[in-house]
């Protein structure tokens, strides 16, 4: 048997945050170990439960920039996927400067979500190919 991609969602849409739960669940080869809503929720799961992956609101209560940049300081193992509904220019930039390797829109389907999580953790960035094709985004200054 292949290792689970363990995974922490973090949203304070309680609708949205138990959908993506519930997709994930449903994909192989993943494995949810933790829940929040909150960019303080986001760090104490990443420091207690060690995620392989936190998939990341960007506008929730703490936000999501000041999360990604704690979780990155301190637990650089943990590969951070920002979803959210943002398609502003300077959100993708400061997502990926506080350490996310992957920026998802929540109107993506649940296997580009799955995909793009499963390229991350292979060590790709990604970026949702509707925000890529008009961004000019140098991945080799994220690294």
């Amino acid at each position: 048997m292949r290792n689970l991609i363990r995974i922490a969602v973090i949203d304070d849409h309680p609708m949205f945050r138990e959908g993506a739960v519930d997709m994930l669940k449903c994909a192989d080869g993943f494995k949810i170990v933790g829940e929040g809503a909150t960019a303080d929720d986001a760090l104490k799961l990443a420091q207690e439960r060690a995620p392989d992956v936190v998939l990341l609101d960007l506008c929730m209560p703490g936000g999501g920039i000041e999360a990604a940049t704690c979780i990155t300081r301190d637990c650089p193992h943990i590969r951070i996927v920002v979803l959210t509904a943002s398609e502003d220019e300077q959100d993708v930039t400061s997502a990926l400067q506080a350490g996310a390797r992957g920026y998802i829109l929540k109107g993506s389907s649940g296997p580009e979500i799955v995909e793009a999580v499963r390229a991350i953790v292979q060590g790709h960035f990604y970026v949702a190919p509707s925000l890529a094709a008009r961004l000019q985004i140098d991945f080799a200054g994220l690294r």
